[in-house]
């Protein structure tokens, strides 16, 4: 009787058994590792390129509004308050019913003198500069002066249309608020593009308001320090994304190195034989999880070996008393047998003869 190596005792196992073993799919632990890093630096690199595109976007808009919003305080301070208050109170609305709006511009020269003031200020400030105010009649709010008076094709707001006409409710309700106070519209979108406004009161020498003055601002400088913030930042970003995963790469692959020598030695003892080779691993300075684990494994293989051998020289000894049983059973059998003792009785009858 000989001992089976552990590669044949494999062969005992029920199927069904080395089924559950061998099913699904197989997936490295390096590629598991760098898997799951590159997904959490993706997310991170996802979430900072969207923050700083963010970042800089809003620091834009507000140093936008921030200029926007003293240079509309200080185009309010260059505007005569007492010719404003004259031409509101004293210049009708001209009627104009060529002019989607219903109405005209004036023919005063009181009126094109602010006018032309209003331009100026566009031209400095490169933002379109209008007014309104509020009649003491009804209590509404109509337009002014504008700069546009002066554009060539002529633009802008028409001179008293009622204000609700030409403007949405949030619009009106920030524009009555400017006349008592500098107030800011956040970022709007509209058939002409996508805009800020500030607007703020015109005083006269007593400090009472009179009007309101605005200006618009294009939110093209937004979207271009947003296109800024993507050309320059992003390319760094990637880089950084690219070093880390790179980085990853190389101490999943330090990492996983001896925990695939063990996976390729236990494939030895699984077939039979015990001489591990993991010198590489527990022969290290720096010793790890990694490092008692491989001489755990290695102690275990040298017992498993020499319970093997001892397995084999008692498997030799029971094998000679089973042989020596065998045979002392077998001369039993044949001694015990009645031809066995017939034979043996003739042979004492002959030899007494013989002697005879």
């Amino acid at each position: 009787m000989t001992t089976q190596p552990v590669a044949e005792i494999e062969q005992t196992v029920p199927e069904s058994a080395k089924t559950k073993v061998r099913n699904g799919i197989y997936i490295s632990l390096r590629v598991k590792v760098i898997g799951t890093f590159v997904a959490l630096f993706t997310i991170v690199f996802v979430v900072v390129s969207f923050w700083v595109v963010q970042f800089a976007s809003q620091a834009a808009l507000d140093q936008l509004g921030q200029q926007l919003r003293g240079q509309v305080e200080r185009s309010a301070t260059t505007i005569d308050g007492a010719a404003f208050a004259e031409l509101v109170a004293t210049v009708p609305a001209v009627p104009d019913p060529a002019d989607k709006s219903g109405f005209g511009y004036p023919d005063s020269q009181l009126y094109r003198d602010l006018a032309k003031r209003f331009y100026n200020i566009y031209q400095v400030v490169d933002s379109g500069t209008y007014s309104w105010f509020k009649d003491p009649k009804d209590g509404l709010l109509y337009t002014a002066v504008s700069s546009g008076y002066y554009r060539s094709p002529q633009t802008g707001y028409h001179y008293k249309i009622p204000l609700s006409n030409v403007t949405e409710t949030s619009t009106y309700n920030l524009m009555a608020q400017g006349l008592t106070q500098t107030t800011e519209e956040p970022a709007y979108t509209d058939a002409y593009g996508s805009w800020m406004s500030v607007y703020a009161p015109i005083l006269d020498a007593n400090g009472q308001s009179v009007g309101g003055i605005g200006q618009d601002i294009s939110l093209e400088y937004v979207s271009e320090v947003r296109a800024k913030a993507v050309r320059q930042v992003l390319p760094v970003l990637l880089g950084i994304y690219i070093i880390l995963v790179v980085l990853v790469w190389l101490v999943a692959t330090r990492i996983v190195r001896p925990i695939r020598k063990l996976t390729k030695e236990s494939a030895r003892i699984a077939d039979g034989d015990y001489n591990l080779d993991l010198h590489e691993i527990t022969g290290s300075r720096y010793k790890d999880e990694i490092t008692t684990l491989a001489e755990t494994f290695q102690i275990m293989s040298h017992k498993v070996a020499e319970r093997e051998r001892t397995l084999q020289v008692e498997v030799k000894r029971l094998t000679v008393e089973i042989n020596s049983t065998k045979r002392a059973e077998s001369v039993a059998a044949i001694v015990d047998s009645e031809g066995f003792t017939e034979l043996a009785e003739r042979a004492a009858e002959m030899r007494r003869r013989s002697r005879e």
